[in-house]
């Protein structure tokens, strides 16, 4: 079978199957079962190749295993992260947490990456301020393993710790404290692909998702310095709910309009 044949029988049974961007997918899985750029598929229709080699990878996506598994990597921030079913695929809405970390004035912070998953979040603040003392948390040691596998791929010196959020932190303070933590309320409908596949304990909190918010909300004195920042990602629904945890809090936006970032400041004349 020839390249082209097989991305457009790969297509259809993605669309089939539900895949939003089936096309785009099948080039995908084409290039990393033959080790190539998607250029390079592109740019080889009539190449020959073993339809049944390529038949697992695409049994996988139909059956609702993420992309982002199959190949092992998710570009964020225009890196990419080693990913795998230990810890959450980067989404390109907790950039906005980024942007907003980065507004951050003072050049030497210690910051602080509360469930850090594949370290998408402390690995992208480090190589972008080089000069941030950059420390992350995981309840997970395979979530753990993954993030510091990113970091020596990427080159990022990180402090990482095995944690449950500041457990073990008892004599640290920051400067900077964020976090991408799970927000879902175990109730939620999600996809397949999510619900199946991605690990759990990153995704579902008790209390309608509120829980580790309200678990940060009673330690986040001890542990930020007066005058530091907090950012939360959240879900789009959850602005005004995080927000009365943290009063005087803002909720910053992404680009679709939703609510994503919850922002605070330990003020100086706070007790």
């Amino acid at each position: 079978m020839i390249l082209r044949d097989w991305l457009m029988e790969a297509s259809d049974r993605l669309n089939h199957a539900g895949v939003a961007s089936a096309k785009l997918e099948a080039q995908l899985l084409a290039g990393h079962a033959m080790l190539v750029d998607r250029a390079w598929i592109l740019s080889h229709p009539e190449h020959e190749v073993n339809a049944l080699a390529l038949e697992g990878l695409l049994q996988r996506r139909e059956n609702g295993e993420p992309l982002a598994y199959i190949l092992g990597y998710r570009e964020f921030y225009g890196r990419k992260f080693r990913v795998d079913r230990n810890v959450l695929i980067p989404r390109h809405e907790t950039e906005v947490l980024i942007e907003k970390a980065l507004e951050t004035e003072n050049k030497m912070l210690r910051v602080l990456d509360l469930g850090t998953g594949s370290g998408c979040i402390a690995i992208t603040l480090k190589l972008e301020r080089p000069e941030w003392d950059v420390w992350a948390t995981d309840i997970s040691s395979g979530a753990l393993q993954v993030a510091r596998e990113n970091a020596e791929t990427l080159g990022a010196e990180i402090t990482f710790r095995h944690s449950n959020l500041f457990d073990y932190l008892e004599y640290e303070k920051f400067d900077l404290i964020v976090s991408n933590p799970p927000y879902i309320g175990r109730d939620e409908n999600l996809p397949v692909e999510v619900k199946e596949f991605e690990p759990e304990t990153a995704l579902f909190a008790d209390n309608f998702g509120l829980e580790i918010y309200q678990k940060i909300s009673k330690d986040i004195r001890c542990k930020l310095e007066k005058g530091g920042r907090l950012l939360l990602e959240i879900g789009h629904l959850q602005g005004k709910l995080v927000s009365n945890l943290f009063p005087g809090s803002k909720v910053h936006k992404d680009l679709d309009g939703n609510d994503r970032v919850v922002e605070w400041v330990y003020a100086e004349d706070k007790a």
